[in-house]
């Protein structure tokens, strides 16, 4: 049967409680009456037989010695409550308990009496009697079961069980008398296990939870508490929590709901720093998306805005674009949102709308000479030419030296072909900037297209001066001094080209070529020795030096580039056989077999190489043999 409640707390009986048997006649002295005792006791035992005897031969006696229990009838705190056999009570040990009768079937109750393994129960009968007198050095945290057995003449005929444990109140007091620890856990645990509702409890739990890093538990208890009433510090302590297990989707939620109760400044700037350090930028921007409806009002506008700017660095013009329309919707009369729109429409081509949102900004702040600029550049691309040059011309109104603009309509007159508005606009420019290297470079090319080749070397010239890497400038050169037929400069351009543009082989290979033409082997190793300084381990130079050399006939100077062409390239088999030969023509014939002897390793059947170590070893030993 299952445990029956009472009183607010769980109780039941699980230990084994005994009625005591029939009191005893009052003793008599030693000696005088034993045999008339006897022979009474003898007398009632025969009429107990006799009668039992009857009774089974009548067919009642089961209604004489009992074959089961009926029920129990006992007092539990100063009440009453009758236990049915097999039944369980569950107790606290603070209750108390008195047994007043057992109920059998049978009518003669003599040598009934109930039976438990652990406790004497004989008290039980007599008075009422606490529970903890049962087990007077229990502390009772882990529950007891007190079976109790009824016998009749020794045989059982029936039981009931008691189940003793503490309650709620009981696990709160020894919580309380404990320290920090497990131990003070433990105690909680089970007093909300008992009283699973107590908020308090779980505060306090949840609390020393987070102290012991027990994260899972101390959520799971904060969520609950949070379920029943909405509190600041408990959505404090659960943020801590979540963001403390890196649960980045659970701790934004929570910050909604913190704002939403509190609408703090401060919680909603928390949010956003949170978010933007914990999510991609996507992922960031499709939160606030989605949050947008539970965000309160007031920062609404500041969402929209960080959305807006998420959407703008992620190129969702679209998403970016919405958003700045709903700021202003949503009356923000800042400027800035309306360039911010109209740069957020230029990024995502819509053209007109951009020109119109920064018409409507320039209306604002007319003296932005950027946005200025930029609403030209947008008309030049729209094609509304008029329009740009307009926006050029106020600009430079309003500074008339402006470089950018100055340049810009320079470009724009030459796509309209307004030769004479292209020269005046370049002059400014040239009397403002004559080292500027944009005018320079324009006012060059516009020359090289006109085939005004004397003012396009100026120009490049210049360029060249104040830029010397400048490659596309010096290819430039190199072409406009072939077509003057510059021989001299065809060839100082040709030099500079292969410094500043060492990945280009072409040049070397143009000079390699004029030094072999002319048979100036001395300049050329001169030159690519000077080239090797500044690129060391380039096969290309020291090939060139190697050539220059032998053509020198000078043999030691080239053995030491072979040495480095085959650093350079250990697997390179020429260097090893021309260093070989060059050796032999030096009649070292020793370190001639020693490259031949790397050859062969590395190509061990050569025929022709074979014969080559086994002249020069001849030569060697023969070298060696005394005159």
């Amino acid at each position: 049967m299952s445990p029956k409640r009472r009183g607010g707390y769980p109780y039941s009986l699980d230990d084994s409680i005994s009625v005591p048997a029939p009191r005893k006649p009052p003793s008599r002295k030693p000696g005088a009456g034993r045999l008339r005792w006897v022979t009474i006791s003898l007398l009632i035992l025969a009429v107990v037989g006799a009668v039992v005897a009857g009774a089974s031969y009548l067919g009642w006696g089961s209604a004489v010695l009992p074959k089961q229990l009926v029920a129990l009838r006992l007092q539990l705190n100063g009440k009453e409550v009758i236990l049915m056999p097999e039944s369980q009570v569950v107790l606290n040990p603070r209750d108390v308990l008195r047994i007043d009768e057992i109920q059998t079937d049978g009518w003669l109750a003599w040598r009934t009496r109930l039976v438990a393994t652990e406790v004497d129960l004989r008290e039980l009968g007599k008075r009422p009697v606490a529970i903890r007198e049962l087990w007077p050095n229990a502390e009772f945290e882990t529950a007891k079961t007190l079976e109790i057995e009824v016998q009749s003449w020794g045989r059982p005929i029936g039981k009931v069980s008691f189940l003793v444990q503490l309650d709620a109140k009981d696990w709160l007091q020894k919580a309380a008398e404990t320290g920090e620890g497990e131990g003070r856990i433990k105690y909680l645990e089970n007093a909300l296990r008992d009283n699973p509702g107590n908020i308090l409890v779980k505060t306090q739990l949840a609390g020393l939870y987070f102290e012991a890093k027990k994260y899972s538990e101390a959520a799971r208890l904060y969520e609950e508490i949070d379920q029943s009433g909405k509190s600041r510090p408990i959505l404090e302590k659960l943020l801590s929590i979540h963001q403390v297990q890196k649960r980045v989707d659970d701790a934004l939620a929570v910050f909604i709901e913190l704002l939403k109760l509190s609408e703090d400044p401060e919680v909603f700037k928390e949010l956003l720093q949170y978010g933007q350090k914990q999510k991609s930028k996507e992922e960031w921007a499709k939160f606030l998306d989605k949050s947008l409806q539970d965000i309160p009002k007031p920062f609404q506008s500041s969402a929209l805005l960080v959305l807006a700017d998420l959407s703008t660095q992620t190129r969702n013009w679209r998403k970016a674009a919405d958003s700045y329309e709903k700021v202003i919707r949503s009356g923000v009369r800042d400027p800035d949102v309306l360039y911010n729109l109209a740069v957020t429409y230029q990024q995502g081509n819509d053209i007109d709308k951009a020109i119109q949102a920064m018409e409507r900004y320039l209306q604002r702040n007319p003296s932005d000479l950027r946005s200025w600029m930029q609403l030209a550049e947008m008309q030049e691309k729209k094609g509304a030419h008029s329009g740009a040059r307009g926006s050029y011309e106020a600009v430079l109104q309003k500074s008339p030296h402006h470089k950018e603009a100055l340049v810009r309509l320079v470009a724009l007159l030459e796509k309209t072909n307004d030769k004479e508005g292209l020269q005046k606009t370049y002059e400014k420019l040239a009397e403002l900037q004559p080292k500027n290297k944009t005018v320079l470079h324009n006012l060059a090319v516009l020359h090289y297209e006109a085939k005004r080749w004397a003012k396009a070397t100026e120009s490049f010239e210049a360029l060249a001066a104040l830029d010397p890497k400048d490659v596309e400038v010096r290819k430039y050169l190199l072409d406009l001094y072939r077509k003057q037929k510059n021989e001299e400069g065809v060839n100082r351009t040709i030099e500079t080209l292969a410094q500043v543009d060492p990945g280009n082989p072409a040049y070397h290979d143009t000079i390699f070529a004029r030094y072999k033409e002319k048979k100036d082997y001395k300049g050329m190793v001169a030159y690519f020795r000077q080239a090797l300084e500044r690129r060391p381990d380039s096969v290309a130079l020291h090939n060139y030096v190697l050539y220059g050399l032998i053509q020198q006939g000078d043999t030691r100077g080239a053995l030491k580039e072979l040495d480095e062409l085959i650093r350079l390239q250990p697997k390179e088999k020429k260097h090893y056989r021309q260093s070989a030969k060059l050796h032999e023509s030096l009649g070292s014939y020793g370190e001639a077999l020693k490259k031949l002897d790397q050859l062969l390793k590395m190509d061990p059947g050569d025929k022709e190489l074979k014969d080559d170590y086994m002249r020069v070893r001849m030569l060697l030993l023969s070298k060696k043999k005394p005159g």
